[in-house]
């Protein structure tokens, strides 16, 4: 696949305390520096980074490699991966400028925060295929929640509070967690089936979630399978202490959790009265029932060089 030759950089002005409207106008300074064409885009709300992705690539078809570069949230990567991925042309590429409370995916692509290092890779590194992850007809770029913590996001999301990362989660995590009930699920793939209670499971396309929650350490986007971490029943107090453990990714070791690996499965309510949300990315994405699966090589994300040749990107 040829390198971009014109840029479309999609930013949400509001990411990150304007992070997002600071770091646009560097990468286009950046990006005009080596005379390589480039327009801005400020999304006006949810959906409208989707929208005029999808909108650019069709412009630009014929016309040679065009790079849409999400600069954002995880909200605003999962909108342009979907745009970029339904695009299925060799004419259009996504860029990841991460600039928002938690940039999970950024973080398990290996790429930081720093402008100039961003602009280095949009110009000089690899068109890769990276996987996604995908909840019925939506694809996801780090990981889908059901239970426990979409009930958080959730919560998160509805107080819109000025706390950001993993403060918000944490703070979500004490308020919802002794008023929430466990649903009982219907878990089917290519593991065991369960059948039983499900206090959260998250099927991570990534490792991390909330800004430094790493509930699946082991998860790739490179490796064609998703790390599903199930927490059956636990008892309240218990799920407390394993926040700290969810941080350095050692609560795998406790008794109520399974990581399960899998290219698809389906997940239900075994109790039809009891509704439950599946959210990914920090935005919500659906609800049971529900098939959640991996989309392998669903987007070309430009790379670095070292991320591109190995399994296991390092931060660049």
């Amino acid at each position: 696949m040829p390198r971009p030759r014109s840029f479309l950089i999609i930013y949400n002005p509001v990411a990150g305390r304007g992070r997002g409207e600071r770091m646009v106008l560097e990468l286009a300074d950046l990006l005009e520096h080596r005379g390589l064409p480039s327009t801005t885009h400020a999304t006006t709300g949810r959906g409208d980074a989707e929208r005029a992705a999808a909108s650019a690539i069709a412009e630009h078809r014929g016309t040679g490699t065009i790079c849409v570069v999400a600069c954002g949230g995880d909200g605003t990567m999962q909108e342009v991966a979907n745009a970029v991925a339904r695009a299925d042309s060799d004419e259009a590429v996504m860029g990841v400028a991460p600039a928002g409370r938690c940039n999970d995916f950024a973080r398990g692509l290996g790429i930081g925060k720093r402008p100039e290092r961003i602009g280095e890779i949009l110009t000089d590194g690899v068109p890769t295929p990276v996987d996604l992850g995908r909840v019925g007809q939506r694809l996801f770029c780090t990981i889908a929640a059901i239970g426990f913590d979409a009930a958080v996001s959730r919560f998160v999301n509805d107080m819109r509070m000025p706390l950001r990362g993993p403060v918000a989660y944490v703070y979500g995590t004490l308020r919802v967690l002794f008023r929430y009930k466990t649903p009982e699920l219907r878990l089917r793939g290519d593991f065991d089936d369960y059948d039983g209670p499900v206090f959260m499971a998250a099927s991570a396309n990534t490792p991390w979630y909330g800004g430094a929650m790493k509930i699946a350490p082991d998860a790739s986007p490179f490796d064609g399978k998703l790390d599903v971490c199930v927490v059956t029943r636990i008892k309240k107090r218990r799920a407390l202490g394993m926040l700290r453990t969810v941080m350095g990714g050692k609560h795998l070791r406790l008794p109520e959790v399974r990581l399960l690996r899998t290219r698809r499965f389906t997940a239900e309510v075994i109790d039809r009265n009891h509704r439950v949300e599946v959210w990914a990315d920090g935005e919500p994405i659906g609800a049971l029932p529900t098939t959640v699966e991996i989309a392998p090589a669903a987007v070309r994300i430009m790379l670095p060089r070292s991320s591109a040749t190995c399994a296991g990107p390092t931060v660049a």
